[in-house]
């Protein structure tokens, strides 16, 4: 309810992994995370996540620790992290306000707090999934419109995974 993960990790679109050893050390950052492949077409629009080939790496990684070809260095990790922007950190700021207002039953603040966050950073599925969560009868239509607005920007980043063994 407090999104506290997706804060900390910068995560703006689920399903989403981040691989941390037994140390604590984040050896891959956030990327989608799908389970099994996934291929769709909405709306004429293609959806699809690598998950087949997520799972195996992610099982590489559990067998051979810091000697998987998936295990990324910190430099890796540094180069693949995008720090947030001035809008993105206003952005969780109001996010977090407007899931304040909401617990605190301020329908009107929150939706005002969310609407800001969205517009400051459009690309978090997680703020407009947020929102939408309370009007049902919309999501759908509402993620929709959002999804086919992409035009051919991807729904998901492609996995970025090296050759395995």
């Amino acid at each position: 309810m407090n999104h506290t993960i997706s804060t900390v990790y910068n995560m703006v679109n689920v399903p989403t992994g981040v691989w941390i050893d037994e140390d604590g050390v984040i050896v891959r950052p956030n990327e989608v995370a799908y389970s099994s492949a996934t291929e769709l077409t909405l709306g004429g629009k293609k959806l699809s996540a690598a998950g087949d080939e997520y799972v195996a790496a992610l099982r590489d990684w559990v067998a051979k620790g810091a000697d998987s070809v998936y295990a990324m260095s910190p430099e890796e990790i540094a180069k693949r992290t995008v720090p947030r922007t001035n809008d993105d950190a206003l952005a969780e700021a109001h996010f977090q306000l407007g899931v304040h207002f909401n617990g605190a039953g301020n329908d009107e603040f929150a939706n005002k707090h969310w609407e800001t966050a969205q517009a400051l950073r459009p690309d978090s599925w997680n703020y407009h999934r947020q929102d939408w969560s309370f009007t049902p009868k919309e999501a759908g239509k509402n993620w929709m419109e959002k999804f086919l607005g992409l035009g051919d920007e991807e729904y998901y980043e492609p996995l970025d995974l090296p050759q395995g063994d």
